[in-house]
């Protein structure tokens, strides 16, 4: 009955899986409170989910803040393009919407098509991004692509999230403790799955 209780016990990992998922999401909270940060502290929350899932045993401030540093560039390119993308979508949703016309239900139709996709690309291109060191523009390819392989998963994903966010405004403590970390580790995690399976064992990642 102790040993439940030890170092090695099932409540003392419980209790450090708890710790570590509520410091991250308190740390990510306030890296993006310039709100100019917010795309940085993103690929840095999703890095650190990634060195987290190889070792369990890691600096989860000092990992964030050097996650934060060495994708800065890129993760403004991806942030920036991700909600130009988001943001023209958006508007023609509005448009449409106050539009009349025989063919709106096809075009409607194809629109979310498309944000369907941007979806599937959105929610692969940071977890990538942690994952390998490439280009922009193979990064923001790739994504799609491996949102659209294995899509049952990118599909679990997303009803995965969306029973996640309607518990979390159900209990609002939840965002600001548990939401954002455990959003980013359900994705990564998925996003993994697709990774060993695509991705070459010497294709080179970031570290």
């Amino acid at each position: 009955m102790l040993n439940i209780f030890s170092i090695d016990g099932v409540f003392y990992r419980i209790g450090t899986w708890l710790y570590n998922f509520m410091f991250l999401n308190i740390l990510f909270i306030l890296c993006c409170i310039p709100i100019i940060t917010i795309y940085p502290a993103l690929g840095a929350l999703f890095g650190v989910v990634r060195q987290w899932k190889r070792n369990n045993d890691i600096a989860i401030f000092s990992q964030f803040m050097r996650m934060f540093r060495e994708n800065w560039k890129q993760s403004y390119l991806v942030g920036i393009f991700s909600t130009l993308i988001g943001g023209f979508l958006a508007i023609d949703f509005f448009l449409l919407y106050q539009m009349t016309f025989s063919y709106k239900i096809f075009i409607f139709s194809a629109l979310i098509f498309i944000c369907f996709l941007f979806v599937l690309s959105f929610i692969s291109i940071y977890p990538l991004m942690v994952h390998m060191n490439t280009t922009f523009k193979r990064l923001c390819i790739s994504s799609l692509q491996i949102g659209l392989y294995k899509i049952h998963l990118s599909i679990f994903c997303l009803i995965i999230l969306g029973a996640w966010t309607l518990l979390s405004l159900q209990f609002s403590f939840l965002i600001f403790f548990f939401f954002f970390s455990v959003s980013a580790y359900i994705i990564y995690w998925i996003a993994d799955l697709k990774f060993n399976k695509l991705m070459p064992k010497d294709e080179p990642v970031s570290e």
